[in-house]
């Protein structure tokens, strides 16, 4: 350990104490300090990093980080030894690693929940490679989440750099791309591929397959011929021979029975677009790594989807009621009561059930508007009638009703339309959207 509890150092005229170790690694030390004022994490390298990691971390500084969700370095610290680091916020106590998310240690409060997180990861890699950058080494370890709220935090920002360049991480086995792991040759340069936004992809949805069904996509039948998962093994599994556990053209790597549980359990359940998207970039993505790879705009656009899809069932638990699939649930997957009568809420291209603390948000009113996790209205229960629900309005102006007999009507910006079937609300020009349900016409 480089420095010791209640020891200082100089930043920009600022004394720097040391307060405690938070944790360490192969690559480095992170610790508790203080400037006096505010408390930081600061990263110390516990060896010299080269030049090129060097321009390329105060580079990164300089830039500013792409989104909020991303703990991003903010002060670039040397000492007269050549070794450095940097300072970051804090991760808040609320936030739980995905790691022990994955362990069973932590849960999302909802499924609801669970999408939001997933929505912030997607939405947050979407701007990384927006600035140019690729993150290079997406891993378990990666990742923070707050069960309560979905709010994300990403961390060891340092490796991040400019897509196609990179400054020695290839990333972590079980979640590099294929192509990565084996050491392909770019088709452009010729030279070895380095992890860039398509590889990030990739690991993107290995990421978003974790989430969801507690398991890796390429680990089943396979794991059978092996008497220990060593490196050979590895590369075998992940990047010369690597099988999806779902191939439809290809079933000798399905789950294990009583060892795969949460896979075999979790899957099923999985919206058909899912599905599909996973099929894809598992798939035809093991080679055709530009065109074959779900991108981050259509991982937006499936998650929102489920999201709005969810329904709550009286036993506690979410599923979808499957407007798009071949047949729709009628009855809740996990308790087989049947499905209660629900409105929803038609609008675009999005079918959004309404029921108590669900949410529209901003891309559901704005096709152009990127506000995947924006709310701009809230549903209610009447307080003093909790069978009445509305839908609360978070706009910046007013909007119009029309009822079934052709009634209009002006709700407030902040006012609370009631969910009856059959009203037609209309957000703005070009956007109307009607309330309908899955009885027939009758009230809620």
């Amino acid at each position: 350990m480089r420095f010791s509890k209640n020891e200082s150092f100089n930043l920009n005229g600022k004394n720097i104490k040391i307060l405690d170790l938070l944790g360490e690694g192969g690559q480095g030390e992170v610790y508790l300090v203080t400037d006096g004022t505010s408390q930081f994490a600061f990263k110390y390298y516990k060896y010299i990093p080269s030049d090129d990691f060097k321009y390329n971390l105060k580079n990164n500084i300089a830039k500013g980080s792409p989104s909020n969700n991303f703990l991003w370095p903010k002060k670039y610290i040397e000492f007269e030894d050549k070794s450095c680091g940097y300072l970051m916020e804090l991760r808040p106590k609320n936030y739980a690693s995905f790691i022990s998310y994955l362990t069973g240690k932590t849960r999302f409060k909802t499924t609801r929940v669970m999408l939001n997180w997933c929505i912030e990861l997607v939405q947050s890699f979407k701007a990384l490679h927006e600035k140019g950058y690729s993150y290079q080494d997406l891993n378990d370890g990666s990742f923070f989440l707050d069960p309560d709220t979905g709010g994300l935090l990403i961390c060891d920002n340092d490796n991040v750099t400019a897509d196609k360049r990179n400054l020695g991480v290839l990333g972590k086995m079980r979640y590099m791309a294929p192509e990565i792991v084996r050491g392909d040759k770019d088709n452009y340069t010729g030279d070895r591929q380095m992890p860039d936004t398509h590889s990030d992809r990739f690991s993107l949805a290995i990421i978003l397959f974790l989430a969801f069904c507690l398991g890796n996509p390429f680990e089943g039948e396979c794991l059978k011929k092996y008497i220990i998962i060593d490196e050979n093994a590895e590369y075998e599994m992940f990047g010369e021979s690597p099988v999806y556990i779902y191939d439809e053209f290809n079933n000798s790597n399905r789950p294990i029975r009583g060892y795969h549980t949460a896979v075999l359990n979790r899957y099923p359940n999985l919206p058909s677009y899912i599905k599909e998207a996973f099929h894809k970039t598992f798939t035809l993505g093991l080679t055709d790594r530009e065109n074959s790879r779900t991108t981050e705009i259509e991982w937006l656009k499936l998650l929102c989807k489920w999201r709005d899809e969810l329904i709550t069932c009286d036993c506690g638990k979410e599923y979808i009621y499957g407007f798009n699939e071949k047949k729709q649930n009628e009855k809740c997957p996990y308790c087989r009561n049947k499905t209660r009568i629900f409105c929803y809420l038609h609008v675009g291209k999005n079918k959004i059930i309404l029921e108590p603390n669900k949410y529209l948000y901003k891309i559901h009113i704005d096709k152009y508007s990127n506000g995947y996790n924006e709310p701009v209205a809230k549903i209610i229960k009447n307080k003093k009638n909790p069978g009445l629900w509305g839908i609360e309005l978070r706009l910046d102006k007013d909007i119009y009703i029309k009822d079934k007999e052709g009634k209009e009507k002006i709700i407030k910006k902040d006012g609370v339309i009631p969910i009856i079937s059959n009203l037609k609300i209309k957000f703005n020009d070009g956007v109307i959207g009607e309330i309908l349900n899955n009885n027939g016409g009758s009230r809620l």
